[in-house]
């Protein structure tokens, strides 16, 4: 994938290496490319005759389709401002998905943990089918946290560092 996005003149970004953009230094016009296994995600800033061409040179490369404009893409809505050239995304639905597949219910809080917080030692036997459950939940917070909520990281990391022996208390 790597060669024949280069190929087509793009750059891979340093920080995410599923991420590559190209720059047209003339026209200053941003195409960037989100890759995700078999999944790629293309999005321009103000050529859309620039992107259309960029596709078509990846579709004759790699046998694929054009979905046209995407609205979701790894669990994650896309919504688009034409006028305003803006795109917003947001991970609402996966996140519904989550809160029932685990049956949580919700309590909003602007601060959902101290800093200095840290958990007691699970002195109970664990509980495989719990451990399970739990390990899968943290998973999806993980998700979560990497995709557009790194403001939940301090939790999440808390959370995973009991995914050994952990206990309903915290669930």
């Amino acid at each position: 994938m790597t060669k024949s996005m280069l190929a087509l003149g793009f750059k891979r970004c340093k920080s995410n290496a599923g991420i590559y953009y190209y720059h047209n230094k003339k026209t200053k016009a941003l195409i960037i490319a989100i890759v995700y296994v078999d999944d790629v995600y293309f999005m321009d800033t103000k050529d859309s005759l620039l992107l259309n061409k960029l596709k078509q040179k990846f579709m004759a490369r790699w046998e694929c389709h054009d979905l046209s404009e995407t609205t979701e893409f790894l669990d994650m809505h896309i919504s688009h401002n034409h006028k305003n050239q803006k795109i917003f995304i947001n991970q609402c639905k996966y996140l519904e998905k989550v809160l029932v597949c685990f049956n949580i219910v919700t309590n909003p809080t602007h601060t959902p943990l101290l800093s200095k917080f840290s958990f007691k030692p699970n002195k109970k036997q664990y509980d495989p089918k719990f451990r399970q459950k739990y390990q899968q939940l943290v998973g999806s917070l993980i998700y979560l946290m990497i995709g557009l909520r790194p403001n939940i990281s301090f939790i999440v990391v808390k959370l995973a560092q009991q995914i050994a022996n952990s206990s309903n208390d915290y669930y």
